[in-house]
């Protein structure tokens, strides 16, 4: 079946005439028969080892033709690709996985450079506190005197661009560069996630969960010390993937989004892993991300209306709050003219008697 799916697309691929391929790229982005044929075929790749590298081709015939969807398509299944790839590493069986190894490289040499054969680049400036964001209004900031100094130390703020890139080619992929081209490949993913189906999450989360677990004994399962019987035996441990503090970030980047769209149960599992593994290799920098991803998380699934997402509420910044009726203002104390004339000393007169009369009768009773 999953065999059938995929030769009737490759088919149609190929048949595709140039003009029609905007109209091929939208349809094939909406076909989840397609989609999840492909994910079952990956995870199955020794039972359909030849469907692999004619789908790895394709592909690549996807990303380099320039179309937006098509490269979005072929995107969602880049996380998939490398951890297969650096399973494939570490198993070491790297002959076996030529084709995917040259899908990655050529994606990433292909990310080197724009429309115009140029070197790329991508660079943001860091907000400061006087610029308006999702976080803050810069109206309820106290106003700050614009001296000379406080000038100059806005300037320096808004001139420190974070950039990504420009990125040196790669020819062949080995242990010195390995990690640093998955890396750039995930960066890539991240920016296109917000275009990414929902369906693509889901695979995302499970793949991080195995590139981070594997390798490591789980809660609970205890290994026997006993040997000289056959039921001593201990099954051995898959090998351990290496991974790198960026590497582990940019998993964490797509992981927090993820979480606010239809994936929280699963992209925290995520989390957790990435942490533990995180306190295994000691990278403060992720730790304190996913530190702070629990944090945030603690209270569960939040799912409220106004949540966008990324987990944030967004909420007009011109809006006005609107007043209750039952809320009270200093507009509420209004004030009563007391009445001129007020009988106090007679009401006074009036308490004090009783008040004397008693204390009389008891100094008599005291006396007798």
């Amino acid at each position: 079946m999953i065999e059938s799916i995929i030769n009737e697309w490759l088919a149609d691929c190929a048949e595709l005439p140039n003009v029609e391929l905007n109209t091929f790229a939208n349809n094939v982005a909406q076909d989840d028969e397609v989609v999840q044929a492909l994910y079952l075929m990956l995870e199955e790749r020794s039972k359909y080892s030849q469907l692999v590298e004619t789908v790895c081709n394709q592909l690549f015939d996807f990303y380099r033709s320039r179309e937006v969807q098509l490269q979005r398509f072929s995107l969602q299944f880049l996380p998939t690709l490398i951890y297969i790839y650096l399973n494939a590493v570490a198993h070491g069986d790297i002959k076996n996985c030529r084709t995917i190894e040259t899908l990655l490289l050529g994606v990433y040499n292909l990310e080197l450079v724009d429309k115009d054969g140029q070197p790329k680049a991508v660079s943001f400036r860091l907000p400061s506190l006087a610029m308006m964001s999702i976080y803050h209004e810069p109206s309820s900031l106290a106003p700050a005197s614009l001296t000379e100094s406080a000038v100059r130390r806005f300037e320096e703020c808004n001139t420190k661009l974070v950039s990504w890139g420009p990125l040196k080619h790669v020819e062949s992929l080995n242990a010195q560069n390995r990690l640093k081209v998955m890396t750039a490949l995930l960066f890539v993913f991240n920016q296109h996630i917000g275009f990414l189906k929902k369906s693509a999450m889901e695979p995302f989360c499970k793949v991080a969960s195995k590139l981070v677990t594997q390798g490591f004994m789980k809660p609970g399962h205890h290994q026997r010390t006993s040997y000289g019987s056959d039921s001593s035996f201990v099954p051995r441990l898959l090998p351990r993937i290496p991974v790198s503090s960026q590497f582990l970030l940019e998993f964490l980047h797509a992981i927090y989004f993820a979480m606010y769209n239809n994936c929280w149960y699963i992209a925290s599992q995520a989390v957790e892993d990435i942490h533990n593994r995180a306190c295994y290799e000691t990278y403060p920098e992720v730790m304190l991300v996913t530190n702070a991803i629990r944090n945030s998380s603690s209270s569960g699934p939040a799912g409220q209306p106004s949540d966008g997402p990324i987990g944030l509420s967004f909420t007009s910044l011109t809006s006005t709050a609107t007043i209750l009726k039952s809320m009270i203002t200093n507009a509420s104390f209004r004030t009563k003219k007391l009445p001129d004339d007020i009988p106090i000393q007679q009401e006074q007169q009036q308490q004090q008697q009783p008040n004397e009369k008693i204390s009389k009768a008891e100094k008599h009773a005291k006396a007798e």
